[in-house]
């Protein structure tokens, strides 16, 4: 049994995401995240119900966080610089892509709120796509950006950075702006 500490719910759901990283949702135990944090599991349940609302509770902070990033984007920002914060964010929250899965693996008692948050995050993704590629759109109409250039073709680009599995071995900020660095001037020889 763990000795009794003071213990937060952020600690708690970074704990779990890193557990989650390293042995997916299957390996989402109170038991070793009790061990993890040095706590006993009755205090954790002084938080969460189960294990499924502990992995709701840290999926709906996931995205949230993710979310109030991009809001954070400041309105006078140029839209290429926008974008490129964008591109940093969706690498840095890249389990987001993981989510609707998570949920769906699930053996929730909640069936309602899984499926409420999966819906959510689906809407908020939605919302995201809608806004990047409005600044898209914008950087090509500022003449930033070629106007021939496809928006909705820059926008899956960036948009599905997240499925790039190379974020680990070159880190999120060097690989943002390289892919970014692709995107913005190509990857042609300088002259």
């Amino acid at each position: 049994m763990g000795r009794k500490r003071i213990l937060t719910k952020e600690e708690i759901l970074i704990a779990t995401g890193e557990l989650i990283k390293e042995e997916g949702i299957h390996g989402v135990h109170f038991k070793k995240l009790s061990d993890e944090l040095q706590v006993s599991r009755s205090t954790l349940y002084e938080y969460f119900k189960n294990k499924e609302d502990l992995i709701l509770s840290y999926l709906k902070n996931m995205m949230d966080d993710m979310n109030q990033k991009i809001e954070d984007l400041p309105s006078e920002m140029e839209p290429n610089d926008k974008l490129h914060r964008l591109l940093y964010i969706f690498l840095e929250h890249a389990e987001t892509n993981n989510i609707d899965q998570m949920i769906r693996e699930l053996q929730s008692s909640n069936k309602n709120l899984a499926m409420f948050y999966r819906t959510k995050m689906h809407e908020d993704l939605m919302k995201t796509y809608e806004k990047m590629i409005l600044w898209i759109e914008e950087a090509k109409n500022k003449g930033i950006w070629k106007e021939s250039s496809n928006s909705e073709l820059i926008g899956d680009m960036i948009f599905h950075s997240i499925l790039f599995s190379n974020r680990q071995k070159i880190g999120v900020e060097a690989m943002a702006d390289q892919l970014f660095d692709m995107i913005e001037y190509g990857v042609g020889k300088e002259k």
